[in-house]
């Protein structure tokens, strides 16, 4: 008999096949009659910045010690073996699965079902295709929008409707047979900032005139306001990280983006808005 395999990704944009990567990834176990047998769900380091971090609420110290994609593509691979693979807007995720899969040596393509398409089956002809606006048509609560897991359940719970009216067909995932020893890491307890090689909480710097220093991330304050305000106290305001840069501001001191890394190599010093905007108040 026919079993499902729900999925949801997060992501650090829109770009599979690009620089864009999965940063988290949860699968619901289905079986024919949409009960579910099981769940598993990990945070995933992409090596490289999260992102719209406002959006999944993924921060880089939860990703700090969570797995590479490659490092869970064996587990990952068994939950779906044999199940034929269910998701909303079926046609992200496996775009980004498939890619994901590909870049770790495994040549497969993920296809399946989309319950945003079956909506248009299923649902009244009025209701968005949203999977909030889905789950509002078809009675399903949704928690936790853009969490991995949250996402999936709520998939789950939308897709054992339509399974009322009849079994659904698709192909299976097919069985691969990789390791499949990858630990779940979830939100909240991937680490801690200064434990493991992570960063620890930034220690003041102080700036003088012509000090140079760089931002990155997605900032509370729009990048051009504290670009002036770096200016406009005597600093120099670049877009790269070399040896002389004094400081790198970023959105989250524990970012993984390339000026990042590069400011961790020549032990450039990384600190957040709140930690910069002191330092300004100092050398004012």
């Amino acid at each position: 008999m026919v079993e499902y395999a729900v999925v949801d990704v997060e992501t650090t944009g829109f770009a599979a096949r690009g620089s864009d990567r999965v940063v988290e990834v949860a699968v619901v176990q289905l079986d024919r009659h949409g009960r579910v047998t099981g769940e598993w769900c990990t945070l995933v380091n992409p090596g490289r910045d999260l992102g719209p971090q406002h959006v999944h609420r993924i921060s880089a110290a939860d990703v700090w010690h969570a797995p590479a994609f490659a490092a869970v593509a064996g587990t990952l691979a068994d939950r779906l073996a044999g199940r034929v693979v269910v998701a909303h807007n079926l046609a992200f995720d496996a775009r980004f699965l498939t890619a994901e899969l590909h870049r770790a040596g495994v040549p497969v393509e993920v296809t399946g079902l989309c319950t945003m398409r079956l909506a248009d089956r299923f649902l009244p002809p009025r209701a968005g295709r949203s999977l909030a606006a889905c789950c509002a048509a078809a009675g399903v609560v949704l928690d936790s929008a853009h969490s991995a897991l949250h996402d999936a359940r709520a998939t789950a719970s939308l897709f054992r409707r339509y399974l009322r009216f009849g079994p659904l067909a698709g192909t299976p995932f097919p069985p691969l047979g990789l390791a499949a020893d990858a630990v779940e890491v979830r939100r909240g307890v991937a680490g801690v900032a200064g434990a493991g090689g992570a960063p620890a909480g930034a220690e003041p710097v102080p700036l003088v005139r012509g000090d140079v220093v760089v931002f990155t991330g997605q900032m509370r304050s729009p990048r051009e306001v504290w670009v002036d305000r770096a200016c406009g106290a005597g600093l120099v305001s670049q877009g790269y990280v070399t040896r002389s840069t004094r400081v790198l501001v970023a959105a989250d001191p524990c970012t993984l983006s390339s000026k990042a890394r590069r400011a961790r190599a020549y032990r450039v010093p990384i600190v957040s808005e709140d930690d910069f905007t002191g330092m300004l108040d100092r050398l004012d």
